[in-house]
């Protein structure tokens, strides 16, 4: 649990301990061995994203003068110079996240290393590029993303270092729209044979990061959660123009969305639920008064009202937690991951 300067102020002035004690505190936190600035973590995952970028979506048009085979060599070289390098600065000197951030980079590599062999033995048409997986949706895709996570897996094993999810998350969540055409082998497939893999895919995902959560104190789940959810959303969105039926259906499960991000603590549970009510409401608005006046007045008023609920539930937080975990059955609350519990 974070506790914010205000909160350790207040805690003084209710005498819960003196000031000598919290000064003594926070230089504590400040000196800690293992304590990293917030100005330290955005160099180091900003350099990482810069990296990944540069190393996965730029370097192959940059390259493409060289060939496939020059690809590989410079591709392999830069995923074994990364690899070392994450391993003297994680394992030597016990910098965590510099070397972690240097193990995503190598991992990063895989999908462009794999396709650019594969394009020496003629695995892939003329036509594809590799730019094309990050656009195009084709089953032979799910190679580089097994690949990726065949190599983040034994990694994350060694380091248990919980951005690696990122990439493994990132790589599942390509690897639902890629299966679709084998799973399903037809010529044309419907957006709601996509849809219903999409949903499988995204809770599978967070289910798997919820074990994690319950599992572990350290924050393997965040990843999973995320693209878990952006996954079962876009399952979900194929039915947005479907009947009245289906419309409350979604209602209902953006709203239990956002009671499991109070039972489990976790805002992006929040954010994709309360995001889904909105467009729902927004939806329904544009149904029932396009084209009149009231339309434009209608929107403002759920404004209005969205402002209102957040001012309330930010006074009123901890009144709304203890009200939920009042209403809610033991044996569910004893399946909380211990964080939330706290």
């Amino acid at each position: 649990m974070k506790y914010t300067d205000e909160q350790l102020r207040e805690a003084v002035k209710n005498n819960i301990f003196t000031q000598e004690q919290m000064d003594s505190f926070k230089l504590f936190i400040r000196n800690s061995s293992s304590q990293v600035s917030k100005l330290m973590k955005l160099l180091y995952y900003g350099g990482g994203f810069l990296i990944i970028s540069a190393m996965t979506w730029l370097i192959g048009s940059s390259l493409s003068a060289f060939g496939y085979g020059g690809i590989v060599a410079f591709v392999s070289i830069y995923f074994v110079v990364f690899l070392i390098a994450g391993y003297i600065v994680f394992f030597k000197n016990h910098l965590e996240i510099a070397g972690g951030i240097l193990f995503s980079v190598s991992i990063a590599l895989i999908p462009l290393l794999v396709f650019s062999i594969l394009k020496l033995c003629d695995f892939w048409d003329a036509a594809t590029q590799y730019d094309d997986f990050y656009i195009w949706i084709k089953g032979k895709f799910i190679v580089l993303e097994l690949s990726a996570i065949a190599i983040a897996i034994p990694i994350l094993l060694k380091t248990k270092f919980p951005f690696i999810f990122f990439l493994i998350s990132f790589a599942l969540w390509f690897l639902s729209m890629d299966i679709v055409p084998i799973l399903i082998e037809e010529t044309k497939i419907t957006w709601t044979e996509r849809a219903i893999i999409s949903r499988i895919f995204g809770f599978a995902m967070i289910i798997i990061g919820y074990l994690l959560d319950i599992k572990y104190e350290k924050d393997y789940s965040f990843w999973l959660y995320l693209f878990g959810l952006l996954t079962l959303t876009a399952g979900f969105s194929v039915f947005y123009n479907s009947d009245d039926k289906m419309f409350i259906i979604l209602g209902v499960i953006h709203i239990v969305m956002i009671f499991v991000s109070i039972l489990l603590d976790r805002n992006v549970f929040l954010v994709f639920g309360t995001i889904g009510v909105i467009e729902l409401l927004g939806r329904l608005s544009y149904e029932y008064f396009k084209g009149i006046f009231l339309f434009p007045f209608c929107l403002t008023i759920i404004g209005v009202l969205l402002i209102c609920f957040g001012v309330c539930y930010q006074k009123n937080k901890e009144k709304i937690y203890n009200f939920v975990e009042n209403k809610i059955p033991k044996l569910i609350l004893n399946i909380r991951p211990k964080r939330a519990r706290s």
